[in-house]
């Protein structure tokens, strides 16, 4: 039996020169005087729905605050860093956090929560890339794992972008709100994060094509959703394909397609709701690519509540600076009230 190195239970993590930048953010430990941007974000139902608590009083957030100033150097196992997540402007958009296992020095959790304005516009996945770094550059970790409510899709999706392998679901494993909750578990190890391929810029670009598209159909704050968000990455003559169960084509072009989506429900379908791209696979060849895309859907379809999966496959062409959607086709799988 080889034993494993030894880890110094009682000492504090190397932290790095904060902020640490990324494209469009900063990302420094929480200040009392945060209070207000945490609270904007922490008082809203949304943001509290699958986390262990209500939505925040002021007084509950100051309180966090204090807690996770105290604890900020994780000189203790089971202490908590919470890194506020500034944007270009300044302005703190979200928290991501960090703690140091109480069991395994080695060993850490990652946690997220975002002020609506700003998800599905890739924020919060640059925010938790980049506090991994920390993580695993700065504080030498050597296994970094999240855990989710099973209903909250867009944080497993998250998980899953950034490179978090989904290890197992935890059933009942949590009582929160007077609910015994199942909890999935994502991790990543130091030597998987490290060995990731940078992405060429034809995948960075399809990528972004996908993001743009897909988020022109999710909601953002509040608001409806804005269809027309997606032209600017549809090629002209750009045909939408969907496939019925019975397998009948109901092929539209790019405007007509948007027409109907800003128009009042038709056909059973929905004309607001979210759509999220859960996981995906891209392949570029001799000058086109090819994604195929797991889509979760929910919205509200004659007043009832509804949940559901789509599958879709896209076909881009480059164009300058650009990858453009020339063909979309997806499929939906029942849903689910």
């Amino acid at each position: 039996m080889v034993n494993p190195p030894e880890v110094p239970m009682d000492t504090a993590p190397v932290h790095p020169e904060y902020p640490v930048r990324t494209k469009r953010l900063r990302l420094r430990p929480v200040r009392e005087d945060d209070l207000e941007a945490v609270y904007a974000h922490r008082s809203l139902p949304e943001v509290a729905l699958y986390l262990p608590h209500e939505p925040h009083t002021r007084e509950v957030t100051a309180q966090t605050l204090r807690r996770l100033i105290a604890g900020e150097s994780l000189a203790a196992p089971g202490d908590w860093l919470g890194l506020a997540v500034e944007t270009e402007v300044g302005r703190v958009v979200g928290e991501v956090f960090l703690r140091r296992d109480d069991r395994e020095p080695a060993t850490g959790e990652v946690g997220f929560a975002f002020h609506p304005d700003v998800w599905a516009t890739g924020i919060a996945t640059e925010a938790v890339t980049a506090a991994l770094d920390i993580a695993f550059d700065s504080f030498g970790w050597h296994r970094v794992y999240g855990v989710c409510d099973v209903r909250n899709i867009a944080s497993a999706a998250l998980m899953r972008r950034i490179g978090m392998r989904h290890e197992a679901v935890m059933r009942r494993n949590s009582y929160l709100k007077n609910d015994w909750c199942n909890d999935s578990m994502f991790a990543v190890l130091a030597t998987e994060w490290r060995r990731t391929p940078p992405r060429s810029a034809d995948e960075r670009a399809v990528d972004a094509a996908a993001a743009t598209f897909f988020s022109a159909f999710t909601r953002a704050g509040g608001e409806p959703v804005n269809p027309d968000a997606a032209r600017p990455v549809l090629a002209p003559g750009a045909v939408i394909e969907r496939v019925d169960a019975d397998g009948r084509v109901d092929r539209r072009g790019a405007e007509e397609f948007l027409a109907s989506r800003r128009s009042p429900p038709r056909g059973g379908e929905p004309a607001d709701g979210d759509v999220f791209e859960v996981s995906w696979t891209t392949m570029i060849a001799a000058g086109r690519a090819l994604r195929g895309s797991l889509i979760f859907r929910r919205g509200v379809r004659d007043g009832v509540p509804f949940t559901g999966w789509s599958r879709v496959a896209l076909q881009l062409r480059p164009a300058t600076g650009a990858w453009l959607v020339e063909s979309l086709t997806w499929t939906d799988e029942p849903d689910t009230p």
